[in-house]
This record gives C-alpha cells, structure tokens and sequence, in this order.
C-alpha cells in the first residue's frame, strides 16, 4: 500500500549524469587492469636491466664509489636512472661488452619502457573519449524506442513479448542491478545503472523521444514516482506500468499512465482458475506466452469492409473503435471500418493437445 509514502523522502542527484552508468553490449576493457598490467611490465623491464647490470657488473664503474664493485643496489639505481633516460652518468659503462650490452639489449628495453608509459596513458585516454562517444551516438540514435524501467523478471517478459512481435525494436533499460544489466547485455540491450525516478537517469535513455515505457518495478511508490517523471519529460509517450496492489491501479492511472497491470492480482487469478478448471487455466496461460500453441494479438483495419477474420487460424474476440470494445456478435463488427482494431487468437498449430498427466 501506499501509506507510509508520504514519509518517504526520495532525493533525486543533482551532478550530470556520468557516462559509466551506460552498460554497453560489449563491455569495455577496465582501465585500472590495463594501467596494472603494463606497471608489471615495465617493473619486469627495470628488474630485467638491473640483473643483466649486475651479471655484468665488472664492466661497469661507479664514478662516486671508487674502485668498490657494484652492488645490486647500484644495478637497480642504474637500470632506473638509465631506462627512464634520466641519466645522471655516475655510474656508466667501462667496457666493450659492458657498452655492447647497453647498446644491443638496455637501449631497445628502454625504448620499449618508454613506448610502454606513452601508450598506456594515451590508450585509456583513447578508450574513454570511445566510450563517450560511444554513449553520444547511442542518444542521437534513440527515436521511437522502448525504455524498461525495471529489468527483472517482468520487465525482461514484457521485452521478449515485444520483441518476439518486433524482433529488431530499439529498447534500453534502466535498472540499479549489475545483475539485471548484464542480462540486458546478453539480450542485446543497453541498460542504465541507475533509480528510474531520476531525472537525469531517464533523460540518458531519452524518454522525450520514446514510443513506449515499461514500469515494472517491485514498488508501487516508485512505480508512482516514476510513471510522474516519465510523464513530465514526454507528455505523449505511451506509459504502461505494473502494480502490487489494485488499490494502487486509480493513483497511477492518475500520475499518467495508460494501462495498469495488477501482478499479484492477475497471478491470484490464473492460480485460483488452476485449482477450479485446469484446462482453462492452462489455455489463458498458454495465451499468455507468445509463439507457441494459442496467440493473443490485435491488428488495424486498413480498409473499411474487411472481414473480422482473415484466415481459418484467426478466431476473434473483440473490436475496439475509439473507447468503445465490440463483441464479435455486434451488428457493427459485420461493417469494419478504417482504424478498427481487432482483437484475435490465432492458433499457431491445427490442433491444440492437452499434456498428459501422469497418475
């Protein structure tokens, strides 16, 4: 119920919204792992200079330390000062073979040490400028989408009913699950990690230019909350938001949503009709899932005068003309006209079989 809500504060963050709340079908490379991975590369290339140094060591002298052979201190001081080209040139090569070595094997390593750093920072620059573009371009992109607020179980069911209708309809998702996100990753889905009451949050998914919006949430109060932001952006957008409680329904038809389904109520029933007629009870969940066995669908009336069933395989149930829902039986069902929207089963196989129990 909706009584403590009024308690409730909900404060909504003020700071842009930061593009790494975008989880893209692909996921980027973390640049903290990339930045680690190539500080152990380029300590193995310090540590490598050093013991090829102090292997050597006898070619080597130390203009501040005498006549003393070097330590492995000294090999490490050295390898740092060299491979980085700092050079103080205290400690310098005193031999052929020694000066070959520093030649053939130190002066490439450094080289590559360097090479190393350089790219390392213009990499992970190079990959978030990719990423914001890549959140750009996918803004510019949204028109005539689909946005879920809530990406579990419903929300997930309500987008393959679509897509199995649609299969190439745009969708983002908006979800504070890493969970929830990373199935809409593995559904071909971008989703927004975020509270889909947040202004900003729903902006990044661009509700203003949005067809549909999906609530499906746990909450009725955020279901209210965000049926009221998404209205604010986009006076037009089609609003369809699911409920806990049928107390609840009338408020968010009033915050502006256009149909409300009530979740607990509607599974209440399918259960009860379970118990009391099984067979029908199977059949109105079988209508329920898409593609197999029986199919509830609408279609328009393109041209008026068309029959009320195109096929053998379409039974239908209702017209709906304007606000008024006709009964197959109804005189004016035999004269469709233009814009008329039919509501049918049809019937995916020529005969529907009962399961078998077993006994």
């Amino acid at each position: 119920m909706l009584a403590p809500m009024a308690q409730r504060k909900y404060r909504v963050p003020q700071p842009p919204l930061s593009p790494e709340r975008f989880r893209f079908l692909s996921i980027e490379p973390n640049p903290i792992w990339a930045i680690s991975r190539r500080v152990l590369l380029a300590l193995s290339l310090v540590l490598l200079v050093t013991l090829i140094t102090y292997i050597g060591r006898a070619g080597y002298i130390d203009t501040q330390g005498g006549d003393s052979p070097l330590t492995f201190i000294d090999a490490l001081y050295y390898s740092t000062v060299t491979i980085t080209t700092t050079g103080y040139g205290d400690i310098v090569p005193n031999t052929q073979a020694s000066r070959l070595v520093t030649t053939v094997i130190v002066t490439p390593l450094r080289v590559l040490f360097l090479v190393l750093l350089v790219g390392t920072t213009l990499q992970v620059l190079a990959d978030k400028s990719k990423f914001k573009f890549r959140v750009s371009r996918l803004q510019n992109e949204l028109r005539d989408h689909i946005v879920v607020c809530g990406f579990g179980v419903k929300g997930r069911s309500a987008l393959e009913y679509l897509r199995n209708h649609s299969e190439h309809i745009p969708a983002i998702a908006i979800d504070n699950s890493d969970d929830s996100l990373e199935v809409a990753n593995r559904m071909g889905i971008t989703g927004i990690d975020g509270s889909t009451f947040d202004l900003e949050i729903l902006k990044a998914a661009r509700v203003e230019q949005a067809r549909t919006v999906i609530v499906a949430l746990s909450s009725d109060e955020q279901s209210v909350l965000t049926v009221l932001r998404v209205r604010e952006l986009n006076s037009k957008v089609k609003i369809v938001a699911s409920c806990r409680e049928e107390a609840n329904v009338e408020l968010l038809r009033k915050a502006g949503a256009d149909e409300v389904i009530v979740s607990a109520s509607s599974a209440g029933r399918i259960l009860g009709m379970a118990a009391e007629a099984p067979d029908a009870a199977r059949i109105v969940n079988d209508l329920l899932t898409f593609g197999d066995g029986l199919d509830i669908n609408e279609r328009e009336v393109e041209t008026a005068g068309d029959p009320i069933e195109r096929s053998r395989t379409e039974t239908a149930i209702a017209v709906v003309r304007g606000n008024i829902v006709m009964r197959p039986g109804d005189a004016r069902c035999q004269q469709l006209k233009k814009g008329d929207l039919v509501i049918f089963i049809n019937a995916q196989e020529e005969t529907y079989e009962r399961p078998e129990v077993l006994t």
